[in-house]
């Protein structure tokens, strides 16, 4: 009996197709306006993708850190900004993008593993919906977060034959350079390991190739620092970057544990998990290294990623994206075919991060704090605009006070504003300003007795209007200036 299109069209095989793009796109896109991260890092991207949508500009100055001495390339601004423009700027469209380039990653992905190991493929598909990394990066505009994209199209040129595709290889992966410069431990480690075979075959043109395409994704740096001495992107990478000068062996080794323990963390989310995941890891290296298993090129490139971290200086500090370039490399080096006893050693990995995803999604998809509540800062941004715009009123200074917000000025509210063309005084112009408007989570009282220097020339202020925010804890008091 022949099956007519409509019965192949709703096959088991297409119902599960269909399952996994709507879970996956729903995993990616579902409460975005409340569970991605809008503060300064995030609302001053907006700003610079107008800017550069407005005036038509072509630049590798991207994102900059608040110290202003880590300037990033520009390459998540264009990857951003169509979701931008067609979102009118609004501050959770960037997260639909970040959202957008999530789900391809995933579906690449679930190809790779398609070349690299079939039986595996449904294992992968089912991880993709729930493994935090993966989950996390896919909704949150930020441009570390787009390195997985590019890791992973890399990894799948380099599954495919011919030389032109062996250079896009190198170039996707020299581009997540451009996202954040730690992304060339893993990139070093990869390269090196994949030296090391080469010259163990005899054959460098498959080395000399990526490497080609990696130089192809960075020269434009090296040319804009010769261009523009002293330069911005290497010398301030080589100069101006924290790293440590010199280490004995055994804090080296304590950073390493720091590290490793981070990582395992990530990909668990739970400290049992995390702990039965940093036993069976090495376990698994060590198998592979007495097989000579060829998934020790992408472990390389994880293992490399930690090393390297030992000589970054980051006192006190430890962020998730230092690990982030080599999580890819980390699934891949898993998925990779091997013998029964290392397979079962991998297979046991899955599972744990199975269950990590399983435990951690729903708080992802549903957990609000002041951090990811894009609905609330949308609301008093046009609310302060919207007073500003219909009374006319000038010289006018926001601040933000008596809240879990530390920003007192409120960067992200001043970013938003500007984007809507309503300027207001700096946060060094308080004294200057005849009106306040003051965002926050307590009542008039409590901020007329903050001791913010903000609120100084307004403690005795006339109260014109308090705000309320519809569905949110936050409103927004609009003071005069002491009389």
């Amino acid at each position: 009996m022949v099956n007519t299109p409509i019965e192949k069209f709703f096959s088991w095989k297409s119902f599960l197709v269909l399952s996994f793009l709507i879970l996956l796109i729903f995993t990616r896109f579902y409460n975005l306006d409340r569970t991605a991260r809008f503060i300064w890092d995030e609302s001053s991207d907006l700003v610079r993708i107008h800017q550069f949508f407005l005036e038509k500009k072509l630049t590798l100055i991207g994102p900059i850190d608040e110290t202003g001495t880590k300037v990033f390339g520009s390459l998540t601004y264009y990857m951003l900004m169509p979701f931008a423009v067609l979102g009118n700027f609004d501050p959770v469209s960037t997260a639909y993008g970040s959202a957008f380039w999530g789900i391809i990653t995933a579906l690449l992905f679930v190809y790779l593993t398609f070349l690299i190991n079939k039986k595996l493929t449904i294992l992968i598909a089912l991880l993709t919906l729930i493994w935090f990394p993966l989950i996390e990066t896919s909704r949150w505009a930020w441009n570390p977060n787009l390195i997985p994209f590019w890791v992973t199209l890399s990894l799948l040129f380099y599954q495919l034959k011919g030389r032109v595709k062996t250079i896009l290889s190198g170039l996707f992966l020299g581009l997540t350079i451009h996202h954040h410069y730690l992304s060339v431990f893993a990139l070093v480690g990869f390269v090196g390991a994949l030296t090391v075979t080469a010259f163990a075959k005899r054959d460098l043109q498959r080395v000399f190739l990526i490497t080609l395409g990696i130089i192809t994704a960075v020269i434009p740096f090296i040319l804009f620092d010769l261009r523009h001495p002293p330069g911005l992107f290497v010398t301030r990478i080589i100069f101006f970057s924290p790293y440590e000068s010199s280490m004995s062996l055994v804090p080296a080794l304590m950073k390493l544990k720091i590290w490793y323990e981070y990582m395992l963390n990530y990909y668990t989310q739970l400290p049992i998990l995390s702990i039965l995941l940093g036993v069976i890891t090495p376990i698994l290296v060590i198998t592979d290294i007495k097989s000579r298993s060829k998934a020790l090129i992408f472990a390389s490139a994880w293992i490399a990623q930690l090393i390297g971290l030992i000589f970054v200086n980051n006192p006190g500090k430890i962020y998730y994206y230092y690990v982030l370039p080599s999580t890819i490399f980390f699934l891949v080096w898993l998925i990779y075919p091997r013998g029964r006893k290392s397979y079962l050693l991998a297979i046991s990995i899955f599972v744990i991060l199975f269950i990590g995803g399983s435990l951690s999604i729903i708080p992802k998809l549903t957990r609000s704090n002041w951090q990811t509540d894009i609905h609330s800062v949308r609301q008093i941004s046009k609310a302060i605009s919207q007073r500003i715009k219909t009374n006319n009123l000038q010289n006018v200074n926001i601040a933000v006070l008596s809240s879990p917000d530390n920003n007192t000025y409120g960067r992200r509210f001043r970013d938003l504003l500007l984007i809507d063309s309503v300027h207001i005084k700096t946060k060094d112009e308080y004294p200057l300003s005849d009106h306040l408007f003051v965002i926050s989570t307590k009542a008039e009282q409590d901020l007329r007795n903050d001791p913010a220097t903000n609120i100084n020339y307004f403690r005795k202020g006339k109260l014109f209007e308090k705000i309320e925010i519809p569905g949110s804890d936050w409103g927004i008091y609009h003071f005069s200036r002491n009389q």
